[in-house]
């Protein structure tokens, strides 16, 4: 069958956004009375945890007005809270965040289904005693006398009065909140343990201020705390953007074992600190160690053999921040443009250029057991990883001295506007390419700071962010005997033991930051690579077919929305037979044979031709780096035929990710993962394999070509709140009135400002809907979730019909691209790129595309010339 080039849709005619159905509101709660009773021994726990602290305040530090962080959660959603509490004076508000998974308690339950987990909010607000007192005293009156809630509650306060009714609990926010869930207790001890003497750095996240004034005393009290300690600030950070501000502080080591013993300290007591965090742990896993011999690793394959290209004067437009490569490897000579302005080479030996000599290669060339034409432009590196002396394997980490925002944001602010007298250095990158996480940090709802700053640098920069889910390499245990599971059971039970032992353990396997970035595109793995081994002794494969791969992170993201949003494969990692007691399954994960993802590899020897292969969600990322360069070179043809280029340089981040999830689907996964719950009703199915796969794995063929029975047609466009855009896709004549299988599928993505404080983070919902007379074409929908899809920046969406259709008289189908704001007030307009493919059954005759381009076509091209005349 013919390819055929990708078209584009005319400027599409603004219209009104449809309405969007919002929540249900089925929570069931207590009366006033009820309520207060409830909540009185919390009341007064309150009150008394901050009469104490007061005294503890002014015996530090005379003549302060004491200030309190305030930990407000409830049931349900309460819209607007802000606003409400600002009418009470001294109070400032922080944040707020979800809450999942709460228990029915008492008369608080889902009047649909009692036994039903609930959601709720925590929402952080700064406060003197005056306010609290203020803010219980009302609430106090309210419950003694509810008939009077119009006089208590004016104009302005109602949800005040809904907190009230709907509040789960109200405390101070104190130490062990600031120690407890971030990893920095076992932080402190394992650094201990391995070397006991050296000073300890580790982070201070400070509550950011509303204004510079308060931001500038608040550092200036913790230096001051530090200095007390003997310790010293290295370095500080402060981003308005996102909401950041966060000290490096270094500690002696006694003074770390005095916290760890008492915590009557008044540095972590201190208010101004929202919490304390590990450093260096922004890192990548080891991916070899010793545990095979030089003689086992692949060195002879099927590289792609061609003149070499001359990169000199192509700009790269994709960038990947990672370690260093080994840039003279035969596989990398000539295809990097390594920008290193910290001389971290000075401090990177050849034989631990490891991580970033894979990710270089696997964007540039692929899959070496592939033997693919490597890309046709080069690759900018900004290595930002270095080989941590501090530990056992020299694992390649941003350093201990400096804090991981901080890096990522002078690192892409020098790619886009330079750093000091010097230029942009790569200002034609579209894409950037993380291929590590925080293992300390898993998405537990809240978004992270790294991942805050991604999403507002893809804003600024108008850039995408491909970024790796993460691992989880640890065991995985199984609730059978290592005999039974090894010797009685078959690959298919074998199979789905082990996915569902880990389904199990999800909340153990949550993304690691900064994979929840709603603007990034996040990347799991899948148990695939196209590597040819022979099955050693005492070593299993789990998975005898296609499964996400066992030690992909998996989601969802933020506000339940899809993530990952694509999996792609990261190389099967075989795991160590188990021998007696239960089965408790170990992976192989730091061998450098096959299976795997084949990639160069550093040789101590000098050896500039050795290979080796490797597992990951890294890989992933890298290779999914890789195929967003191929869609933006197709991008840049179509555009360039079509007189559109400067359209192009506007909106190429978007159109590359609405088409990186347009080739998506489930294939024969879903039907693996249902094989192990065969009783799984299809809904709690298909949460299940979203969770794991998104929106599946990305067939990039599809979107790179049409063919005769398939045409894809891009769309763009920029809106702002209450707007809308109205796309209309010509249906072939031959369509209507017969019977025939049809498949339409819709990708829409954009990037949106995040916000924050605010619970809805982001500033825009997009989202699109089918809309006329001909809107059944397609009438089925396959895959997801339609309203999980709304709920991030990317909606993808796979229709199927069969049913004889009666075409209405204008044969057009209309998919309407809707706008409104969301967290905050909409700056800019919000940039959305959209892809459609309409395809119908290949043994049908009819030349789809063709009818659908001799419609299209001849309207753009007299656009483009009129928008040329015009300029």
């Amino acid at each position: 069958m013919s390819r055929h080039p990708l078209l584009l849709f005319r400027t599409p005619e603004p219209t009104t956004p449809s309405r969007r159905a919002g929540p249900r509101d089925t929570l069931s709660r207590p009366t006033p009375s009820q309520q207060y009773q409830r909540l009185l021994p919390k009341l007064n726990r309150l009150t008394d945890v901050l009469s104490r602290r007061a005294i503890e305040i002014q015996s530090e530090t005379s003549g302060i007005d004491p200030e309190y962080t305030l930990v407000i959660e409830t049931y349900g959603h309460i819209e607007n809270f802000y606003s409400a509490l600002s009418r009470i004076e001294g109070f400032e508000w922080l944040g707020e965040h979800e809450l999942r998974d709460l228990s029915p308690e008492g008369e608080f339950f889902d009047s649909r289904n009692e036994t039903r987990d609930l959601n709720g909010r925590a929402m952080l607000v700064l406060t003197d005693r005056q306010a609290i007192r203020e803010l219980l005293s009302l609430w106090d009156r309210y419950q003694r006398e509810p008939e009077r809630a119009s006089d208590l509650f004016p104009r302005g306060w109602g949800n005040l009065k809904k907190v009230f009714e709907q509040l789960k609990d109200i405390r101070y926010w104190d130490t062990s909140d600031r120690l407890r869930d971030s990893g920095i207790i076992e932080y402190w001890e394992e650094t201990i343990e391995y070397d006991g003497e050296r000073p300890i750095q580790f982070e201070a996240e400070l509550w950011f201020r509303s204004t510079q004034e308060k931001r500038t005393q608040a550092h200036s009290t913790i230096m001051s705390l530090v200095r007390q300690l003997e310790g010293r600030v290295i370095t500080s950070c402060c981003i308005e953007q996102i909401q950041y501000h966060s000290m490096l502080l270094e500690l002696p080591v006694e003074h770390i074992n005095r916290i760890l013993q008492s915590e009557d300290v008044a540095l972590v007591k201190n208010d101004a600190v929202m919490l304390f965090r590990p450093v260096g742990q922004m890192c990548v896993d080891p991916m070899w160690d010793g545990s095979t011999s030089t003689s086992d690793v692949a060195e002879e394959l099927p590289v792609f053999q061609e003149a070499p290209l001359d990169l000199a004067n192509v700009y790269p437009k994709v960038a990947l921040l990672d370690g260093l490569p080994l840039a003279n490897h035969t596989v990398l000579a000539g295809k990097l443009r390594i920008d290193d302005p910290d001389n971290i080479e000075e401090f990177y030996p050849a034989d631990k250029r490891i991580h970033g000599t894979a990710m270089a290669s696997l964007i540039v060339n692929g899959d070496l057991s592939h033997g693919e034409p490597p890309l046709a432009s080069p690759l900018y590196v900004r290595p930002i990883l270095k080989p941590d002396p501090t530990t056992q394997d020299q694992v390649e980490a941003i350093s201990r001295t400096e804090l991981p925002v901080d890096v990522i944001h002078r690192a892409v602010k020098r790619m886009f506007e330079g750093d000091g007298d010097e230029g942009p250095v790569a200002p034609a990158v579209k894409v950037i390419n993380l291929s590590f996480g925080d293992p300390f940090m898993h998405f537990d709802g809240r978004m992270s700071p790294l991942a805050r700053l991604i999403d507002w640098l893809s804003v600024e920069y108008n850039v995408l962010f491909i970024v790796s889910a993460g691992n989880h390499a640890s065991n995985i245990m199984i609730d059978k005997t290592a005999a039974e599971f090894r010797d009685h059971m078959s690959d298919e039970e074998r199979l789905s033991e082990v996915f569902k032992t880990i389904e199990s353990d999800s909340r153990n396997r949550k993304l690691l930051s900064p994979a929840e970035s709603v603007n990034a595109l996040t990347i799991g793995a899948i148990h695939h690579d196209d590597s040819i081994y022979t099955p050693r002794v005492g070593s299993m494969d789990l998975y005898d077919r296609l499964m996400p791969a066992t030690y992909s992170a998996h989601g969802n993201g933020y506000k339940r929305s899809v993530k990952p949003d694509l999996v792609c494969p990261g190389g099967r990692v075989l795991y160590s037979e188990p021998y007696s007691g239960q089965a408790d399954l170990r992976g192989l994960w730091r061998y450098q044979v096959q299976p795997g993802i084949s990639v160069p590899y550093p040789d101590s020897s000098g050896n500039l031709s050795r290979t080796a292969f490797t597992r990951g969600t890294s890989n992933s990322a890298a290779l999914t780096s890789r195929r967003a360069v191929q869609i933006y070179d197709t991008l840049t043809e179509v555009f360039s035929d079509n007189e559109q280029l400067v359209q192009l340089e506007q909106f190429a981040p978007v159109l590359i990710k609405a088409l990186m999830a347009h080739g998506c689907s489930w294939s024969e996964l879903m039907d693996n993962i249902g094989s192990c719950y065969p009783r799984i009703n299809r809904t709690d199915l298909k949460n299940i394999v979203t969770r794991h796969l998104g929106y599946g794995v990305p067939d990039i063929d599809r979107v790179l070509y049409s063919l005769d029975n398939r045409a894809t047609i891009l769309g763009f466009g920029g809106l702002t709140d209450s707007q809308a855009h109205i796309y209309k896709l010509p249906i072939p004549e031959a369509l209507g009135g017969i019977e025939t299988w049809r498949k339409l599928t819709v990708s829409l993505a954009w990037l949106a400002t995040p916000c924050p404080s605010n619970l809805r983070y982001r500033d825009s919902a997009l989202w699109f809907s089918l809309e006329g007379d001909n809107s059944e074409l397609a009438d089925t929908r396959t895959h997801y979730d339609h309203n999980q899809v709304r709920r991030g920046t990317l909606q993808h969406e796979i229709f199927e019909g069969s049913r004889i259709e009666i075409l209405s008289a204008n044969r057009e189908l209309e998919i309407k691209v809707n706008c409104k704001k969301d967290a905050g007030r909409i700056i800019e307009p919000v940039k959305y790129g959209l892809a459609i493919t309409l395809e119908v059954a290949p043994n049908i005759d009819m030349n789809v595309y063709e009818s659908i381009r001799d419609m299209i076509q001849p309207r753009v091209q007299e656009q483009a010339r009129t928008q040329i005349q015009t300029r």
